[in-house]
């Protein structure tokens, strides 16, 4: 079986790299997703993201900062396997699309999350959703997913990532549809009564 993947890089060397290596996917992420986890926002507003800081600020293999950090923000997403989504003071933010769109696993930590197009996509297949509780156990849950399973979560944000792309004129199965179809479903459940 093929699989088919791109990267960003203006790095020469990691093309090269990857050239030469029998399983480019594989090396792809080894070198240039070297970081485990991302996660850049506010915590003043949750209390599972001040925890989150807390436990994990020092730990190398995690880039996490409380407001922006150190480096441009999709680079986090680009470096990085997983990105979390830890709910805060917003219900919904554009966190998790960018980073489906850069190819970074979603987290979701949440002790309930409505997740979009829950109805036609199943989220096991390309992100990991923890509770709250379990954020002092994140790492151990993380590395304890096989190589295989994070490949293929890997394969199918490829595949999923068009539901979650705008364009300034809309395409077949992008986000513009998938919201007038959600909407759709849900024209009976409101009446209002005259």
């Amino acid at each position: 079986m093929s699989i088919s993947w791109s990267f960003e890089s203006s790095d020469v060397n990691t093309a090269i790299l990857l050239s030469s290596c029998p399983l480019p996917l594989q090396c792809f992420i080894r070198f240039c997703r070297h970081k485990l986890v991302f996660f850049a926002g506010r915590v003043q507003n949750s209390l599972a993201r001040r925890d989150l800081l807390e436990l994990w600020k020092n730990d190398s293999s995690f880039d996490i900062f409380s407001g922006s950090s150190s480096f441009p923000y999709k680079e986090g997403f680009r470096r990085s396997r997983y990105c979390l989504h830890v709910k805060g003071y917003e219900v919904n933010t554009a966190r998790v699309s960018d980073a489906i769109q850069h190819g970074c696993v979603p987290v979701l930590i949440s002790n309930y999350y409505d997740l979009p197009l829950a109805n036609i996509l199943d989220w096991s297949k390309f992100s990991i959703i923890i509770n709250e509780r379990d954020v002092p156990h994140l790492k151990k849950i993380l590395l304890s997913v096989s190589k295989r399973t994070y490949l293929n979560m890997y394969k199918n944000l490829g595949i999923v990532r068009k539901h979650f792309a705008w364009y300034s004129s809309p395409k077949k199965y992008d986000s513009f549809h998938m919201t007038v179809y959600q909407l759709w479903l849900k024209r009976g459940l409101h009446r209002v009564d005259w």
